[in-house]
């Protein structure tokens, strides 16, 4: 059904990593989202002022049910501009785009399912106080059994559609409507025990479980819409294949810090270091590493800055010197790397200069790292001075 519709609606579907292309994808979505939840609002409605007819007693849990489903279709509309927007141009106050849009809009989705569930456990609340008691009809239960399915489609779609196209906008929307299909078949247990047992105060208590059930969802949504906006780690797999694409192409000797800054799905700007043979000619390491981005760029479809360094090869006293340099550091964590390692002979000294990468659970620091070094060579002649610079891993 998913498919069906994509090629229906969407030309060139399968094309994802085209902006337009991804573009319609959310269009799709959201659309998709304001009609089915304007269905399900029309339905559970309808469902309430049948209840309320012979009594004038509206049922909490059935209203709040349906509110939720109201903020659904409103935050659809809202996803909807979201992924108009997030496909504009880069302007000079936005060179790298309007991509963040869509976390924006998905954490704006989050905020609102909070707000609603914090009204609507008041509401509930209220009623339970004051000893409110609802009887559920079979009609009611039909209708409750149809808007759990309707919502349970909705939110597989919305999870492929998101999946497809790496939204977390969509993603946090496909995590909502299964949510809101739980609470849904709450009430609808509530509605059976109400009408075979007479327990109509269950309505009451269940809007204050429904409301805490949104509201930890909505919580959790907000963690998850909020991390690319913070700054979250690359995806690991993500860097080892440029990574790998890099050091497949001849004369790339080694790739290092690799950052991936992200403004917004399918939207990155990556650099790195690529180490090459320090005796490659200058204006043949220039076209390497212009040719190298140019093919990074087509094939991963995101903006690229390479650094060059300049490595020595095959030079015999920089290549012991760094196995045992390395030898030491592995012995304090098995996962420390290092690069960028050069060294600088002087008449009375020399410098060993080089990066260490340690990763943020090591308790490794520099100063631990730099005292076993020194006492791996102190019996060195040349006396080594260590220059070395600790850094991070920027990929989760």
């Amino acid at each position: 059904m998913v498919t069906l519709l994509r090629k229906l609606f969407i030309k060139d579907y399968a094309d994802v990593r085209n902006p337009k292309v991804r573009e319609q994808h959310g269009i799709l979505s959201s659309a998709f989202g304001i009609v089915t939840n304007f269905v399900l609002v029309v339905l559970k409605a309808t469902a309430a002022i049948i209840l309320a007819l012979p009594t004038g007693g509206f049922s909490v849990a059935l209203l709040a049910d349906a509110v939720n489903n109201l903020t659904d279709m409103a935050s659809s509309i809202v996803s909807l501009i979201g992924f108009k927007v997030s496909n504009k141009p880069a302007d000079a106050d936005h060179p790298f785009g309007h991509g963040r849009i869509e976390y924006i809009a998905g954490l704006i989705v989050s905020m609102v399912v909070v707000l609603v569930a914090v009204e609507l456990f008041k509401s509930s609340l209220e009623k339970a106080i004051a000893g409110s008691s609802l009887t559920y009809d079979v009609v009611t239960m039909v209708i409750l059994a149809i808007a759990i399915l309707l919502k349970l489609f909705q939110g597989y779609f919305n999870f492929r559609m998101g999946k497809i196209i790496d939204s977390p906008a969509l993603k946090a929307t496909a995590v909502d409507s299964l949510t809101d299909s739980l609470a849904t078949a709450s009430v609808l247990v509530s509605a059976v025990l109400t009408y075979t047992l007479g327990w109509g105060f269950l309505d009451a208590y269940l809007g204050m479980a429904v409301s805490l059930f949104v509201l930890v969802a909505g919580i959790r949504m907000i963690v998850d819409t909020s991390k690319p906006l913070l700054g979250e780690a690359a995806k690991k797999d993500f860097v080892q294949e440029v990574v790998g694409y890099a050091m497949a192409h001849e004369g790339i000797q080694g790739v290092h810090d690799v950052l991936v800054h992200n403004y917004g799905p399918n939207k990155s700007f990556i650099s790195f270091h690529a180490e090459i043979d320090a005796k490659t000619d200058i204006l043949e390491a220039h076209d390497l590493i212009d040719n190298l981005e140019d093919d990074i760029r087509n094939k991963f479809g995101c903006e690229i800055s390479i650094h060059m360094d300049p490595i020595l090869i095959g030079d015999k006293a920089t290549d012991q010197a760094k196995a045992k340099c390395l030898a030491v550091l592995k012995s304090l964590d098995g996962e420390i790397t290092i690069h960028d390692f050069r060294l600088v002979s002087g008449p009375t000294h020399m410098n060993m200069i080089f990066d260490i990468l340690v990763p943020f659970q090591s308790n490794v620091t520099l100063q631990g790292a730099l005292a076993s070094l020194e006492e791996a060579f102190k019996d060195n002649v040349p006396k080594v001075n260590f220059v070395v610079k600790m850094d991070r891993p920027y990929e989760e």
